[in-house]
């Protein structure tokens, strides 16, 4: 158990959890004492606040379902996530469906949140997401290229590891999202594409206004001729009259 928390895709216990607790609970306010459900150093108000990190840290969190796991497959997957340019982290399901709920809150662990969401009976649109055993693939970045990596890692692990939607930006999406998604061209790409068009538009642009300097040169050039020619031929003038 304590080599699979290693590798990041098993929950951590409780043995390890002084190593990395205390900078969690600093992310909310260091000098602040929190009133939260749970004890403020307990496992369940640490995983709150690694979730609320992993939430508001990364672009894209898809989830995908597992089943029967081996140490090694969770090894193997995991360097073939971070690989693709991801994370890969197992969720306790129903502490994960409790932040989701109480994710508006500014401190998800506290008792007022757990008392808004009991309150207002909030549900989030992830929920329907989380059913079995669910891990959460982190994406830091809304970039279509490692979506696209991650999806054909996870085609080699068949039904033993599958997307089944999750949440790009704002959006929450499904299967059908994801496949477009993926697809879809990086911000690099957009921003290239974007220069060359602006670069094509403003060479077209020049040419214009140089066709047009020419144009406007050769009549100002060509007016100034028949003025001179007036001027030095007076007689051809009055014989044209």
């Amino acid at each position: 158990m304590f080599a699979l928390a290693r590798i990041g895709l098993q929950t951590p216990k409780v043995g390890i959890l002084g190593l990395t607790r205390g900078l969690a609970s600093s992310a909310l306010a260091a000098s602040e004492k929190r009133n939260t459900t749970k004890p403020q150093n307990g496992r369940k108000t640490y995983l709150l606040d690694v979730y609320k990190h992993f939430d508001k840290n990364n672009q894209i969190m898809l989830f995908a379902h597992h089943n029967n796991l081996t140490a090694h497959d969770n090894l193997k997957i995991k360097l073939q996530i971070e690989e693709a340019g991801a994370q890969i982290r197992k969720l306790k399901v129903s502490l994960f469906r409790h932040y989701l709920r109480a994710s508006h809150h500014k401190d998800p662990a506290s008792k007022a949140a757990y008392r808004q969401v009991k309150k207002r009976k909030i549900r989030h649109p992830l929920e329907p997401l989380l059913k079995g055993p669910t891990a959460a693939i982190l994406i830091k970045d809304l970039n279509p290229k490692v979506v696209k990596n991650v999806v054909k890692v996870l085609k080699t692990h068949n039904e033993r590891l599958f997307i089944v939607g999750g949440r790009i930006g704002n959006d929450v999406v499904d299967i059908a999202d994801i496949d477009q998604f993926k697809e879809m061209p990086t911000m690099d790409e957009l921003r290239s594409q974007l220069v060359g068009m602006l670069t094509v538009l403003s060479g077209a642009g020049l040419v214009r206004t140089l066709e047009s300097a020419a144009n406007t040169l050769y009549l100002t050039m060509d007016t100034h001729r028949q003025e001179m020619e007036k001027k030095n031929n007076p007689e051809k003038d009055e014989k044209q009259e």
